[in-house]
């Protein structure tokens, strides 16, 4: 349960919904290992931490707020999965013995299933929305996750076949899930993916919800119908047992 306490902290790291810094707040700033221009904060952390850059952004919050940090490593390769590690820094003491320390000892990590392509840049507009944030996963396990989403999104009869919710299927759970709210999100899904708007909609963060014997994962997915564009996201509820097939057991939309 971990991810998923963890994950309402990070839902505001630079990355997380896909998107540049720039696009999360109006003024940041990158400072990468070795940088002369770092404030003295930023460039006591790299100096003694394993973060490959820091992200620096003004606060929306008040004029006067103090800055945002985010520090993240170096984009690397696990087989055929590229990610990078985020986190959360936050200022302590002031003055000459202000300091940069970890948020909680927690990482995001931004995923890319490329095979054996080479790995996307993590933050460049082109290719940003290729990296999925994922709070507890394991390589395997989000392209597992990608694999059989990607599957579903693609075509309304295997949509239906992975079902065991919301008005769908003959399971004890989902006659107990199928709700005339959820009912309606998988109708309006389902219509979605026989439209082929699903198949280029992103998947913005997944989150661990269950142990490794019985897993079950969250996806958050962006509803290409909503006005405006991103107001809105499916949240799709994944189980399996051990290295079983994977079934969506509930579904909601709601604000990211």
């Amino acid at each position: 349960m971990l991810a998923l306490a963890i994950a309402p902290l990070m839902l505001a790291l630079p990355a997380a919904a896909g998107q540049t810094p720039a696009a999360a707040a109006p003024h940041c700033q990158i400072y990468p290992h070795g940088s002369a221009g770092a404030p003295g904060e930023v460039r006591l952390w790299l100096e003694h931490s394993r973060d490959d850059h820091v992200w620096v952004c003004d606060s929306q919050a008040t004029a006067d707020a103090a800055p945002l940090y985010t520090g993240e490593s170096a984009v690397t390769k696990d087989a055929g999965v590229c990610r990078y590690a985020a986190h959360f820094l936050t200022l302590t003491g002031s003055g000459t013995a202000s300091r940069l320390q970890r948020y909680d000892r927690s990482e995001a990590v931004g995923m890319a299933a490329v095979g054996a392509a080479a790995c996307p840049p993590a933050h460049e507009p082109a290719t940003a929305q290729r990296y999925t944030m994922t709070y507890d996963l394991t390589p395997a396990t989000f392209e597992s996750l990608m694999a059989f989403w990607g599957a579903a999104a693609t075509s309304a009869a295997r949509f239906d076949r992975d079902l065991e919710c919301c008005g769908a299927g003959d399971s004890a759970a989902g006659a107990n899930a199928g709700s005339v709210a959820a009912n309606a999100t998988r109708l309006k899904l389902r219509s979605a993916i026989s439209a082929g708007r699903m198949h280029a909609a992103a998947v913005t963060r997944i989150v661990r919800v269950g142990d490794h014997l019985h897993g079950r994962y969250v996806l958050f997915v962006v509803d290409p119908d909503s006005q405006p564009a991103g107001a809105s996201v499916y949240v799709l509820y994944l189980s399996r047992f051990l290295r079983g097939p994977w079934h969506i057991t509930g579904m909601s939309v709601v604000a990211p």
